[in-house]
């Protein structure tokens, strides 16, 4: 095969300011009691907390959505298809690729995500797992549908394993396995 016959993609989630939004009005609401209680000292609620339990507990969620802003700024799927076969990870979920081989994948291709509406793994975004398929996305109308060999000789009745990624340049992916393919047969 030739040297450097490789994909990569590296796609960020364009919607990572929707959890700073809407965790915004629920800290304000914490802040505003805590102001409130501390200022008037009229206890907030049925069953106040503390002062210093009110504190904390406003202090605990601000951090709490600082960090789930910044993991969802940091997310990224990462894509690399080569020779030898497919590497994926969401980052930082997934610190290392996960790799499945060539030899390990009946059919790969690209396709629009409405002609999976049934497998209900095309809405949203992020990792999903089911019963023999998991999905990757970030957003987008393509994935790379891999279909993976059947290696479970006890339970032949079973479909065979699916793996979805989703994908923003499907153009160039399906330029880039028709090449890999034909490197292939000329193996």
């Amino acid at each position: 095969m030739k040297e450097g016959l490789e994909f990569q993609e590296s796609q960020r989630f364009n919607q990572w300011w929707i959890i700073p939004v809407v965790m915004f009005p629920i800290n304000v609401m914490f802040i505003s009691m805590c102001i409130y209680q501390l200022t008037t000292g009229k206890p907030v609620g049925d069953k106040p907390m503390t002062d210093t339990e009110l504190i904390i507990v406003t202090i605990l969620f601000f951090l709490f959505s600082v960090i789930l802003g910044v993991v969802f700024f940091f997310m990224r799927l990462d894509t690399v298809i080569n020779e030898d076969g497919v590497y994926e990870r969401m980052f930082p979920f997934q610190l290392n690729f996960r790799f499945t081989p060539w030899d390990n994948i009946m059919d790969a291709g690209v396709m629009k995500k409405n002609l999976i509406e049934k497998y209900r793994y095309s809405r949203g975004w992020g990792i999903r797992r089911g019963f023999r398929k998991k999905y990757y996305d970030t957003g987008g109308n393509y994935v790379l549908k891999l279909t993976l060999k059947n290696n479970n000789k006890i339970l032949t009745f079973t479909s065979n394993k699916k793996i979805f990624i989703g994908t923003q340049k499907p153009e160039e992916l399906t330029e880039f396995l028709e090449k890999l393919n034909a490197e292939r047969n000329q193996k």
